[in-house]
């Protein structure tokens, strides 16, 4: 743990992750997040893919929003700028249900992907009932991979197909394999197949023959999951995490306690 002034009055403690990403707390009663530059959020991000901001206290009503403004042009869906991700009676998307989310990025049915996403805990469940948001670091997931299994995916495009039953949906075709574009590190762009009643989305995999597709499936997925390149975070109330969307995929593991998991997510172009 490092002890660091990183702006004036401002005293955090800044703790590395694993397998990757930081954790800063503010030390001190009554600290200001807006204190903190944003040239320095984004840094983190882009040192550490992952940023969790702790004892900073919680956003309220438009806050959050006024907030993440500073950080860029927000991405504005039906529902407006502040998506409220929580279990809901009847849904018709598995996303607000208690059920596991697959590993996917934002924006992929959408005009543009978001280049950060930014979250903010009202409430979190406990720790031992799951809910937990997985991040996979694809850059690392390609610098474990072998040259030819590199090379092989370096072939493929995948065809992603889902009723649009909420904000997104469509069909849509990416190169496994893209460039970050503010980096230049090459990562995948990927999301798994959903065989779920309730919105499901379908994979069509082009550049391998059909008696490959169950074993590139089983590969990558165990790839994506590696605990070396895959972050469990554990929500605490209060919690604010901003994410490289372009370097990392994204899911969620179910939880049992739906009245206890509230998190508001703001997407950053």
């Amino acid at each position: 743990m490092e002890t660091t002034d990183t702006a004036p009055g401002i005293n955090v403690a800044v703790t590395q992750c694993l397998p990757f990403g930081v954790e800063v707390t503010a030390e001190g009663r009554d600290t200001d997040l807006h204190r903190l530059p944003v040239s320095l959020l984004k840094r983190w991000v882009a040192e550490h893919r992952v940023l969790i901001l702790r004892g900073f206290g919680k956003f309220h009503g438009s806050e959050l929003s006024q907030f993440c403004e500073r950080l860029g042009t927000l991405q504005v869906f039906e529902f407006g700028t502040v998506d409220e991700l929580r279990a809901k009676e009847n849904s018709r998307n598995f996303i607000f249900t208690t059920a596991a989310v697959p590993f996917h990025w934002d924006g992929m049915f959408l005009e543009a992907a978001p280049s950060f996403q930014f979250f903010s805990c009202e409430e979190a469940p406990p720790s031992d009932t799951g809910g937990q948001t997985l991040f996979s670091d694809t850059t690392r997931v390609l610098a474990r991979a072998p040259a030819a299994t590199r090379r092989l995916w370096e072939q493929i495009f995948v065809t992603y197909r889902t009723e649009k039953v909420v904000y997104y949906g469509g069909e849509v075709t990416f190169p496994l394999v893209a460039r970050h574009p503010a980096s230049g590190e090459t990562t995948l762009r990927f999301a798994e197949p959903v065989d779920t009643d309730l919105n499901p989305v379908w994979n069509e995999i082009h550049g391998l023959s059909p008696d490959q597709h169950v074993r590139f499936l089983h590969d990558l997925r165990e790839r994506l999951y590696d605990p070396a390149v895959c972050l469990a975070h554990t929500w605490r109330p209060g919690d604010v995490v901003m994410t490289d969307n372009h370097a990392l995929l994204h899911g969620r593991r179910a939880y049992t306690d739906p009245g206890r998991r509230h998190l508001r997510r703001v997407n950053i172009l």
